[in-house]
Order: structure tokens, then sequence, then C-alpha cells
């Protein structure tokens, strides 16, 4: 089954639309998206169990890409550089696709591929735009799919979109709204335009990344060939027990980030012999005055350099974290490899080496469909050397995901149970 195209906005040419520079963090989007196995979008792929008015789900989809001129914008490379330009809106951005026809667990995994084959196909250059298609599996079961670039969005949009879908839908299918964030309506790339980023700032952003590029950093044991295909290990923190984590976060004057991402080094530092290596993680910085409910991307990578020795104990490792988190955060405003690209002018950018990536979800990112029940699926990103994801569950604790495309079983197999030592003590 070939993969479906949703239809997009189209251009017209009698208008006169919005346009904008690329903001820092969204240059560093584009620079990456050929070396990023995420291809720099945002998804949310999820099974739907129950009755689910698809008329109303389409009407609430126009209604979030009507109302935010974020999610129709196009990039076009200019001789001035690249630009982001607003297209109109055009109705019908839902594409609906019937795979029906067939046994229900043969329909859901036709449905599943389709969503990965079109994963793997996306660029941000040929289509940022948000695009959502809906597989009918069965009378009761669809798949959802929707896809944004992230040089337009980011992590915290994302909560914002599904808080805003979830009210569209409850409104066209008759239902009670829920009482969820209300999104800003203002435009991004006109946030974009007022708030530009000064240029001392930027210098010292550099300088920054410059002296991270150049510090020595022993990898310890932890391999970083890739191979064929990654390997994953799960486990789950149950509520109760990552409340009592969290209530020791005040004492070290420090939050549950810091906290989970010290675990993290203590438990490469045991486990793989990693006394000094850098990790890569990602904030959404809404300082700004005006940005904290806008839907647009406000997030750039910070990089720390870890010092951990196996002898440590997290009172010694997490105020470390802190303060390279606070000098990382500084400098966030010019994501590394927008740094590295310019420090490195003229000659070509060069993606980043491996690095271990963490990131850590505090908010349930998915659309509330009255009467519907929903499951995540993950769309498989799988060429990370090392990546960890903390994300909440529905009973309050956190589901943590190690996925490494370089480790051998054994080793992920001690760094999973060493982190679930530190996070699951009684466990």
């Amino acid at each position: 089954m070939s993969t479906p195209a949703p239809p997009g906005s189209q251009d017209d040419p009698t208008t006169h639309p919005l346009r904008a520079p690329l903001s820092l963090t969204q240059q560093s989007s584009l620079l990456m998206a050929p070396h990023n196995p995420s291809r720099e979008h945002m998804s949310w792929v999820y099974q739907l169990n129950g009755k689910l008015d698809a008329g109303a789900l389409a009407q609430a989809v126009d209604d979030v890409v009507a109302a935010h001129d974020v999610l129709r914008v196009r990039f076009e490379d200019t001789a001035e550089g690249p630009v982001q330009v607003v297209t109109p809106f055009r109705p019908g951005v839902l594409y609906v696709v019937g795979v029906d026809d067939r046994p229900k667990l043969e329909a859901l995994t036709t449905a599943v591929r389709a969503v990965e084959a079109e994963y793997r196909d996306l660029s941000p250059w040929d289509e940022p735009r948000l695009r959502a298609t809906l597989y009918r599996v069965a009378p009761k079961t669809h798949v959802l799919s929707i896809f944004v670039a992230e040089a337009l969005v980011d992590g915290e949009s994302g909560t914002l979109m599904a808080a805003e879908l979830s009210r569209a839908y409850a409104k066209h299918a008759g239902k009670e709204a829920p009482d969820l964030p209300v999104p800003s309506g203002a435009s991004y790339l006109r946030w974009v335009l007022d708030n530009p980023v000064p240029e001392a700032v930027q210098r010292r952003a550099v300088d920054h990344w410059a002296r991270l590029r150049d510090e020595p950093a022993a990898a310890g044991r932890w391999p970083t060939e890739l191979g064929d295909r990654p390997r994953s290990r799960f486990f789950n923190v149950p509520a109760d027990r990552w409340s009592r984590l969290v209530q020791t976060t005040p004492g070290m004057a420090a939050m549950p980030f810091v906290v989970v991402l010290s675990w993290l080094e203590l438990a490469l530092a045991r486990v793989a012999g990693a006394e000094r290596f850098i990790v890569t993680s990602a904030v959404s910085n809404r300082s700004r005055p005006g940005a904290r409910d806008m839907i647009g991307n406000f997030v750039g990578p910070v990089r720390l350099l870890a010092e951990v020795s196996p002898a440590d104990r997290l009172e010694d490792v997490s105020p470390r974290v802190m303060m390279a988190l606070r000098e990382a955060l500084a400098a966030s405003v010019v994501p590394v490899p927008l740094a590295e690209a310019r420090l490195q002018a003229p000659a070509p950018f060069v993606p980043p080496p491996p690095t271990v990536s963490f990131f850590m979800f505090t908010e349930r990112q998915g659309p509330d469909l009255a009467g519907v029940r929903q499951r995540r699926f993950r769309v498989n990103t799988g060429r990370d050397v090392l990546r960890v994801n903390v994300t909440p569950d529905e009973q309050g604790g956190r589901n943590v995901f190690v996925i490494s495309g370089s480790a051998p079983p054994a080793l992920l197999d001690e760094l999973a149970a060493a982190l679930r030592g530190f996070l699951d003590p009684e466990g």
C-alpha cells in the first residue's frame, strides 16, 4: 500500500503572505534534518478505540491549522538565506484512508506500517506544515498520525495543540468541552520579527559552544559504532515512588530534570566507566514576554559536560549538573549545530559527534477526544548511540525508555538495571 500524502494549502499568488527570517533554532533544525533519524519532525501517532466522530475530528484539525499561521509555514531558500512564508489556509487538512477491507489485526498492521513509511520520507524542506492522516481500521478502531516539522513547533506547542484539538472536537461532536490550556492566538512569525537575538548574546553563546567543542571528553566503554537495529529497555516508576523522588528535589535545590539526569550520569559512570562525557538534551525557552502560551518553536539543544566518578553520590553530582545546565541554558540561544557551522565557516557543516541524549517530558501531549480511548505508538527513530526518554503515564508515574543503536544487549541491560536501581530503589 502506498503512503498517502495529505493535501496541503495551495499558495495563492494574489495574496501577500507573511514572511520572516528563520530564528536561530529553526536554522539549526534545518541544518540537522539530513543527519537526524527523527527527520526533525514532531510525531503524534495514536490508536483510537471507541466511537469516533471522524467528521468532527476533521473539522477540529482544520480549526487548529486555520488558527495558527506557523502550522502553515513553508521554507524558501533565497539569495539572502532561507525564509519562512505563511501559506493560505485550505480546508480538508485531515486525510482519511480506509484499510478496513481486511481482518482487524492485518488492518492495524497496515496502518502502522504506512505511518512508518510516511515518517521515513519526511523532510522539513519538502513539507514542514502540519499533516494529519486518519486510518479507518474498524468501525470503532482508528489510527491517527500527525506530523509537523520541529522547525515550526516544540514539545510544549504539542501540548497546546492537543488541548485546542480536544476542545474543537468536543464543539463539533456536541460534547462537553474539556478543561484544558488555551494557547495564545498570537502569530509566532510576528514574534520572531519582533524579538531578534542581540549580536552580543549570539557571540557569547558561540564562544560557549567553541569551548565545549574543544573540551576533550572520554566516552568510557560505551560503544559508538551503530548497529543494524536499535535495542530498547523499558520500566515504569509508579506514581507514589515518583512523588517521593520529586519530594527530595527541594532539599537539593534542584529540579526533577536535574535529579534524573544526575542518576543517568551516575549509572553511566558505574556501567561504562564514563567519567567525562557530553550529554545533549533539549529545552524550551519561553521566558520572553508573550511566548509562554504560543504555538511555535522555542526549543534549543543544550550540551553539558558531565564529570562523574563511580564513587560519587547523588548529592555530589546534582549540584554540578545544575551548574552545567545553567551555563548551557544561557548559551542555548545559539543551538550547537548552528554554532558549530558558524565556527567552522566557510567549511561545510559537519554534524555533531555521537552523544548521549536525554529527554524528560512532563506533560501528556495526546488529544483528549470525548468517549475515545487512545494508545500511543512510538515511531522508531532508532539510530541513537544512547537515548533515555522519561515520559508521564496516566497514573502520575513515569515510563523510562532506554534506547541504543550501538550497545550490545548485556551492556544495555546493565545500564537499565543501574538506572532503575537509582530511580526505583524499592522495585
